[in-house]
């Protein structure tokens, strides 16, 4: 115990009159007879207890306890004390204000509690305390109402016996007595393996003095390294803030822990109604990590699940799109579905989950679990393209649905001029004005040329000899230019011929189709006027160029069959000769 400061000025005055108390003697103050001078406070002195017991009782001396001097009957000091008291004097009590009073060498000062004050004294103010009687050993709390350096104040236990806990002479550190003994209606075999009763108890009060709430700050100082550890985010403000906010002080078992619903009555769950699991909290919260990764705890039950989205950032997980405590929820509304959260909730680029791609909906591309997508994936796109993805599976090049349709996923085009120019850049470069755009005759998707060359140039196709009905057999396609246009491709006999080695080649006589109806070639007189013709030209029934020439074909060159067409009554003239022109001359 702390050095007592209640120890009265006026027991200096008490204890020198000890003498006198003892001698019986009458001397008064100020006598002038021989010996030590003692006060007439023995008359007051002589009845204290103290003196009662050690002078009246046990006979011991003035001396034992005082030192006599010529002035007065001196102070007794703790080391006179324990000259009889050996084992009582060995305690270590309040040293820091024994040394100020007896010197460096003082362990305590048994005055501080075994106080020698008269019964009924007279109130008196002695060093800022008041006295009003006698102290008794059992008077503790004149210290111990306060804290005394690192020792607590005596709050719990207060009014109860000191002496019935303590032993005042034991040591320095006084060993509580057995709990047991008071507190027989409460019973805890919390950390009590291999522990005695009072040890079980100390474990959680230890200080026995301090409210007992005190104790409750030792939960986390044992369970930081106890099994189960309990980490420190276990407990945090406006929640879980102590431990017995869930357990009851001295009973910790699982079975006496307070239920979820007793704080969270009003919190609905994911699923409750028909996912058994939902209703147990503990099925998702570790009690002693509520706010523990949600993540980990739906992959509990979900192991087969594996979401990739979203990955990052608040709500990562799971609980991204699904609210585990659905706000404004009932009982029977909280389904899985129906509580996910929509996309547009954090992709704030659109309004709604239909504002992308044509008002179709996020999910009808993206699959809650795997959102993932590859961009113009053919598959994805099938869904509901699969007319247009049927088309491209023999294109290669157009397999891709982004290289044409720029904005996807969520803004998707239509392919026009630009996309094709992309891929086709020589095509484009080529294409005249009216071929530039590419879809007025190619399917956009399969590239096939879905319309005809007549639909734009109807008088060609019309005026086309039969067989030049096929335009792209003479014209490139993209510059409509007649870059195929070799009539020595079809026509290779008549361009051996006279005509066909002409300069200009076969349109000196012929057009391949319109304008200005059916392209016929020229009459021969445009070329071969009649009067410059010689020989038998000038006779009128020769004047007839068809009747014996075609235009790639010399008939009389070939035999006399050309001649014989007219003249029949010559099959007799010199039948053996070839031609008739070898005497029958035309030039």
């Amino acid at each position: 115990m702390a050095q007592s400061r209640s120890l009265p000025l006026f027991a200096a005055a008490i204890v020198v009159a000890i003498v006198l108390a003892c001698s019986g003697s009458d001397t008064h103050e100020g006598s002038t007879g021989q010996g030590v001078n003692v006060q007439l406070a023995w008359q007051t002195a002589r009845e204290v207890s103290g003196h009662q017991v050690h002078v009246v009782e046990q006979g011991v001396e003035c001396v034992k306890c005082h030192e006599l001097t010529a002035k007065g009957v001196g102070t007794a000091s703790p080391a006179r004390c324990s000259a009889c008291h050996e084992q009582e004097g060995r305690i270590h009590h309040a040293e820091r204000e024994a040394q100020k009073r007896f010197g460096h060498d003082a362990k305590a000062d048994c005055t501080s509690c075994h106080a020698f004050t008269a019964p009924k004294l007279a109130a008196q103010t002695v060093e800022g305390r008041t006295s009003h009687a006698e102290f008794s050993p059992e008077d503790c709390a004149r210290c111990h109402a306060q804290k005394q350096g690192e020792t607590p104040a005596v709050v719990v236990h207060g009014s109860s016996d000191c002496v019935s806990c303590h032993e005042p002479h034991q040591d320095a550190a006084p060993r509580p007595g057995p709990c047991v003994d008071c507190h027989r209606e409460i019973s805890t075999n919390h950390a009590a393996v291999g522990k005695s009763p009072m040890q079980v108890c100390t474990t959680c009060h230890q200080h026995q003095h301090a409210p007992a709430a005190e104790a409750v700050g030792t939960c986390q100082t044992c369970h930081a390294t106890q099994q189960p550890i309990v980490p420190k985010t276990a407990l945090f403000a406006d929640g879980h803030s102590e431990c017995i906010s869930c357990h009851r002080p001295h009973d910790f078992g699982k079975q006496a822990t307070e239920p979820c619903r007793s704080c969270h009555a009003e919190i609905h769950v994911l699923g409750a109604p028909g996912v058994a699991a939902h209703n147990q909290c503990t099925s998702c919260h570790r009690p002693h990590d509520v706010r523990g990764s949600p993540e980990k705890a739906c992959a509990n039950c979900h192991a087969g699940v594996h979401p990739d989205h979203p990955k990052v950032g608040p709500g990562a997980g799971c609980v991204g799109c699904h609210d585990p405590h659905p706000r404004g929820a009932t009982a029977s509304t909280t389904n899985a579905h129906a509580s996910a959260k929509t996309c547009s909730g954090c992709h704030e680029t659109a309004h709604a989950d239909t504002a992308f791609h044509a008002g179709v909906s996020c999910t009808q591309c993206h699959k809650p679990h795997a959102f993932a997508l590859a961009k113009g994936d053919l598959k994805l796109c099938s869904g509901c393209h699969a007319q247009e993805t049927g088309r491209v599976a023999g294109h290669s090049g157009h397999q891709a649905c982004t290289g044409c349709h720029q904005g996807l996923p969520h803004h998707p085009g239509k392919a026009g001029p630009g996309n094709c120019e992309a891929c086709h850049a020589r095509e484009a470069h080529e294409a005249h004005q009216g071929h530039q755009a590419c879809t007025n005759c190619h399917e956009p998707h399969s590239g096939a040329q879905t319309k005809t060359c007549n639909g734009c140039h109807e008088p060609e196709a019309h005026t086309a000899p039969a067989g030049h009905t096929q335009c792209v057999n003479c014209h490139q396609p993209h510059s409509g230019a007649p870059a195929k246009a070799a009539c020595s491709t079809c026509h290779a006999k008549e361009t051996q011929s006279k005509h066909g080695q002409l300069a200009g080649t076969c349109t000196n006589c012929h057009r391949p189709h319109g304008p200005g109806g059916v392209a016929s070639p020229p009459a021969c007189a445009t070329c071969h006027k009649p009067g410059s013709l010689g020989g038998l030209h000038q006779v009128a029934k020769h004047q007839e160029c068809t009747n014996c020439h075609s235009g790639h074909s010399d008939k009389p060159a070939i035999a006399r069959d050309a001649c014989l067409t007219c003249h029949a009554d010559r099959k007799t003239h010199f039948p053996n000769a070839a031609r008739c022109a070898s005497c029958h001359l035309f030039d």
